[in-house]
């Protein structure tokens, strides 16, 4: 071995240094996530579901965001649309009217969205 007056295993370090060039590291972003990349979730609700039909499914509201328009639903598996038991938040569209809906109730729901995250496209109180 060339001893080249450097203390042993930094040559290694420098030599492989030297041999990535300025700019030749490049970070690739990976691709957004969808529903369909979540545990336990098809992506598959609403209009958009299994073969065009609308899925309604049933729920208890846990919080209503008025500030981002959307709801958050704890819901037992939807088994249409290969969606587990869960409690997630979902964005209502702008024609839902939100003010009739309170935290703690139970509801009904009809969400909609193909890989993507659901959208309520409509929520009714159950009385």
């Amino acid at each position: 071995m060339l001893d080249l007056g450097q203390p042993r295993g930094t040559g290694t370090l420098a030599a492989a240094a030297a041999l990535i060039p300025a700019g030749a590291v490049q970070f690739q972003a990976a691709p957004p996530s969808t529903m369909g990349d979540m545990p336990g979730m098809s992506g598959n609700a609403g209009t958009d579901g299994p073969r065009g039909r609308t899925v309604g499914a049933a729920g208890r509201v846990a919080a209503v965001n008025a500030g981002h328009h959307g709801v958050t639903l704890y819901h037992q598996p939807i088994s249409a649309v290969g969606w587990t038991a869960m409690g997630p938040e979902m964005q209502a569209a702008q024609s839902v009217n939100l003010t009739k809906v309170r935290s703690s109730e139970k509801a009904k729901f009809t969400p909609s969205g193909v890989k993507s995250l659901p959208t309520l496209r409509s929520i009714t109180p159950v009385l």
